[in-house]
């Protein structure tokens, strides 16, 4: 069984008020066969290189990436991540 890799844009925003700061992240969740289709998508829909691109394996999102370097996030970054963007309901 070979595995399904899929290339998604990741838009991340900061976010800080009285209660405390982070990070939210959307998606379009539209996904491409080929890193360099979805960064092209990213430029378009970002209009700059604000982005990052999710790294979609069998239905998981496994690395989270500026265009081709890893940002090495943790598994369970990936799954907050992931659960933002509304991937598990996606797949």
């Amino acid at each position: 069984m070979t595995e399904a890799t899929k290339y998604i844009v990741i838009l991340r925003s900061a976010w800080c008020n009285e209660t405390g700061h982070g990070l939210n992240c959307s998606s379009d969740l539209e996904g491409f066969d080929k890193r360099e289709k979805a960064i092209k998508h990213g430029f378009k829909v970002q209009g700059s290189d604000d982005f990052n691109i999710g790294v979609v394996t069998n239905g998981k999102l496994v690395s989270l990436d500026w265009m081709a370097k890893s940002i090495n996030e943790s598994e369970e970054t990936l799954a907050e991540i992931a659960e933002q963007i509304g991937l598990e309901e996606a797949v």
